[in-house]
């Protein structure tokens, strides 16, 4: 009979016990830390989401008091203040110049100075002849002055009436035709290059009349200091002075016959 091994008896190890017989060192469970983690997460998001959506509505000032990484967000009616963080973090700081800080400042300093250029210059301008509205307004942009001054000026301007283009249009019809005896049609060409609309244009060109008599003028006037040339060179000089100032073709040839046949 064979003899049996005596059996080994098991002893069972604690929980806390290595296999060396030291303690195990106790093992992390999900307690308060992670659940104090996970809340400070879930604040952060909230905050960065209202924060957001704060900012997508133009809504100023909501990057005041809001809390660095690490400390609690608490949402007051003034915006985002910290709990016991501290102060606000760095960028809020940064962020303002972006909101319009110390660049609010400089802008309204050269929207000021350039109005009051743009305001000394057009009195100059205004002093010396009339001018219109698009008129002026170019020739300030021109100086290189902020087109927002500008404009804010030329408005003013018409409302003191020192700006008018109806009656500029007026008034340029009557000089232009008394010194230059321009044709309607080219008036009205000459009030466009100004800025002047076709309906104040055809208001101001109505008011003149007698094209076939002013055209007569012209062709005598050139009639006169042509006296000593042949008839052909003369009716085609006569011609080419009546083409360039606007009048009908019809009417350049009849006046042109008509002063040559009378000179």
């Amino acid at each position: 009979m064979t003899p049996q091994r005596p059996r080994r008896r098991m002893t069972s190890k604690s929980p806390d016990t290595q296999d060396d017989g030291s303690a195990a060192a106790p093992s992390r469970s999900a307690g308060a830390g992670d659940s104090e983690q996970s809340e400070t997460l879930t604040q952060l998001r909230e905050a960065i989401s209202e924060i957001d959506q704060r900012h997508a509505e133009g809504e100023s000032g909501f990057f005041t008091g809001l809390s660095a990484p690490g400390g609690s967000v608490e949402s007051t009616a003034d915006g985002w203040t910290e709990g016991r963080a501290g102060s606000a973090p760095d960028f809020a700081d940064a962020l303002s110049f972006a909101d319009g800080g110390s660049d609010d400042a400089e802008d309204g300093a050269d929207f000021d100075a350039d109005y009051a250029k743009a305001k000394k210059t057009a009195m100059n301008m205004l002093a010396m002849r009339d001018h219109s509205r698009e008129e002026l307004r170019k020739k300030l942009l021109k100086r290189d002055l902020m087109s927002e001054a500008v404009n804010e000026l030329i408005i003013k301007l018409e409302n003191s009436r020192l700006l008018n283009d109806e009656e500029f249009a007026h008034r340029f019809v009557r000089a232009q035709r008394e010194n230059r005896k321009l044709s309607r049609a080219v008036l009205k060409r000459e009030l466009s290059k100004k800025g002047i609309s076709a309906e104040l244009a055809d208001e101001a060109v109505a008011e003149v009349d007698g094209e076939e008599e002013l055209a007569r003028e012209v062709a005598a006037k050139k009639a006169a200091s042509t006296r000593r040339l042949d008839y052909a060179v003369r009716e085609r000089r006569i011609l080419g002075m009546l083409a360039r100032r606007g009048f009908p073709s019809a009417i350049c040839i009849k006046v042109t016959r008509e002063v040559l046949d009378e000179d």
